[in-house]
């Protein structure tokens, strides 16, 4: 590469690969997800309603054992695990003083399978090594190059490594950051669709059974947490421990204030529709709020796609007559 000529993308791929390969295989990856994100959306419906149906199965079998005689589990049931579990568990990847927080956060996420947690700490020293012996085939792949940007070459298996370090938690963060707005958007409806069903009688496990299959296709969350809690108040001695349940798996201030606003009016005899009705109208009114605030935020957002992009344009579409004219009049 000689001095002053522009960069070029060739010049940090892997030798063999040509920019026309890269920008090949992006744009097929491109329409992959694209696929894939359209087909995730119709497949999510079934999803949780399968959820539902799961977490209702499982009332069922709870209710079966509780009144029909109870079997003994057979050891070797219990000591039947799979793979990551054994390899996890022998490597002791899962620190004890640990155990409980991790638990906590896929719980927030939604994954609440038992085996969650040996997943994730197999995914946390897999990707890593995976993904830095790839950044590793690549930097031997391009050992010989003398360009000018050949130092970028030493970074692909920190860059790996690092990736697959972070990838694991990044992706429970994003589940758990995108199920939290998806519970607190359905938050006013769940309320109104309660407060109905507290006029109409039922009681407060009714209420919660008939919300989750209500809502279970336009609101899969918060279903599925109106469902557990239901089956939980169901089974549980204390009806606030079950209340409390539902605030430490969604920690959201809204939520919070729902279920103190439950155990209060169990505990002092309020009507609980009117209750409802208010949280229900101030939860409206902090979504507007929160709509108004993203609103607001459009004129500085548009600032600077306006400066490099849309006012660039127009200057060309008003003066570019001008010039034209202008050089036709001076030859």
């Amino acid at each position: 590469m000689h001095p002053g000529q522009p960069f070029q993308l060739s010049q940090v791929l892997p030798a063999g690969i040509t920019s026309d390969d890269f920008y090949t295989v992006l744009t097929g990856l491109a329409a992959f997800f694209c696929v894939w994100a359209i087909g995730n959306s119709f497949s999510n419906r079934d999803k949780m309603a399968a959820k539902i149906k799961a977490i209702q199965e499982r009332r069922r079998v709870l209710q079966g054992e509780l009144i029909g005689p109870r079997k003994r589990k057979r050891p070797e049931a219990e000591a039947s695990v799979n793979f990551i579990r054994k390899f996890v568990t022998r490597l002791q990847l899962i620190k004890k003083n640990t155990i409980g927080e991790t638990e906590s956060r896929l719980i927030e996420a939604g994954f609440r399978s038992k085996d969650a947690i040996f997943v994730l700490a197999f995914f946390n020293l897999v990707l890593p090594v995976v993904l830095g012996i790839l950044g590793f085939i690549v930097f031997r792949l391009n050992a010989g190059s003398t360009s000018k940007w050949h130092m970028i070459h030493y970074l692909w298996p920190i860059l790996g490594a690092y990736m697959g370090l972070k990838l694991p938690g990044w992706y429970v963060n994003r589940t758990r950051k995108k199920r939290y707005a998806n519970i607190q958007k359905a938050l006013p409806d769940v309320l109104d669709l309660m407060t109905i069903c507290a006029e109409a009688g039922l009681s407060l496990a009714a209420m919660l059974e008939r919300v989750s299959r209500e809502l279970g296709i336009a609101y899969p969350e918060t279903a599925e947490e109106m469902a557990l809690t239901s089956v939980e108040i169901g089974f549980l001695p204390d009806r606030n421990k079950a209340l409390s349940n539902l605030a430490e798996r969604c920690k959201l201030p809204e939520l919070r204030g729902i279920t103190s606003v439950l155990i209060q009016t169990e505990k002092y005899g309020t009507p609980i529709a009117q209750a409802l009705r208010v949280l229900s109208k101030e939860f409206r009114e902090a979504r507007m709020l929160r709509a108004e605030q993203k609103a607001a935020r459009l004129p500085a957002l548009m600032t600077v796609p306006m400066i490099c992009f849309i006012l660039p344009t127009l200057f060309i579409v008003i003066i570019a007559p001008a010039i034209v004219r202008l050089m036709d009049t001076v030859q």
